[in-house]
C-alpha cells in the first residue's frame, strides 16, 4: 500500500509518531483553532486523540491494507517543512462516504495549502477509496474554509443550528457535499495526473 503522494513540492503522508510534535504544535495554537469544534489543545490531549489513529494506520500499512482512517500529514517536499494535516475519516453507516478535515499552520497560511489539500483528499477519495460522496463541514464564519470548498466543486447542503459549542458560545455548522455525479471523468483523469 502507497504511503505517499507528491505533487510538486508538497508531499502527503500517512501521519507516524514521527509528525505528532507538530501536529500537536499546530492545534495548540488559538488562531489555528479558532473554527474548530476543539483545542487549543494541550500536547497530551493531542497525543492521546492521534496516537491511536496512527498506530491504526501502520498497522493496517504493515498487512499492507488500506487503512480504515486515512490522516495525512502534509509538507513541503523539498525542506520536510511542516505545512498541516489533512484527513478523510469515514461517515458510520454509509460505507463510501467521508468526512473530510484539514488544518493548516499559521505559519503556512495565504500560500494555497488549504485548497491544495482539499484537491488531494477530493482525488485520494474518488481514486484511491472509490468513494461515492465526500462530505464537509465548517462553523459559519468560517469563509476561508467554505470559500476552499466550493473552489473544489463541494456544493453547499445547509445549516445545523447551534450544533457545536466552544467557550460558552453557539456555532452554527454548515454544511458541503461532493458526489461522484458532481465530479466528471475529465476532472478525476487531471487529478490522477498530479498526484505520484
Amino acid at each position: 500500500m502507497k504511503r505517499k503522494w507528491n505533487c510538486g513540492n508538497i508531499v502527503y503522508s500517512y501521519c507516524t509518531e514521527a509528525d505528532l510534535s507538530d501536529i500537536a504544535s499546530m492545534l495548540a495554537k488559538q488562531n489555528v483553532c479558532e473554527y474548530l469544534f476543539f483545542g487549543p489543545n494541550k500536547e497530551e490531549d493531542t497525543l492521546a486523540y492521534f496516537s491511536p489513529l496512527i498506530n491504526s494506520i501502520s498497522e493496517s500499512l504493515k498487512a499492507n491494507n488500506i487503512p480504515d482512517m486515512h490522516v495525512f500529514t502534509i509538507r513541503e517536499k523539498d525542506s520536510g517543512v511542516f505545512i498541516g494535516q489533512c484527513a478523510l475519516l469515514p461517515i458510520e453507516f454509509t460505507n463510501g462516504n467521508y468526512l473530510i478535515g484539514y488544518q493548516i499552520d499559521d505559519t503556512q497560511w495565504r500560500k494555497g495549502y488549504g485548497s491544495a489539500a482539499c484537491e488531494f483528499l477530493t482525488y485520494f477519495a474518488f481514486s484511491v477509496l472509490s468513494a461515492f460522496r465526500i462530505t464537509g463541514d465548517c462553523a459559519e464564519g468560517n469563509i476561508g474554509s467554505e470559500k476552499t470548498m466550493i473552489k473544489a466543486g463541494f456544493k453547499p447542503e445547509g445549516q445545523q443550528k447551534r450544533y457545536w459549542s466552544k467557550n460558552g458560545k453557539w456555532h452554527d455548522r454548515l454544511l458541503f457535499g461532493l458526489t461522484t455525479e458532481d465530479i466528471s471523468e475529465e476532472k478525476l483523469e487531471i487529478l490522477r495526473s498530479k498526484y505520484d
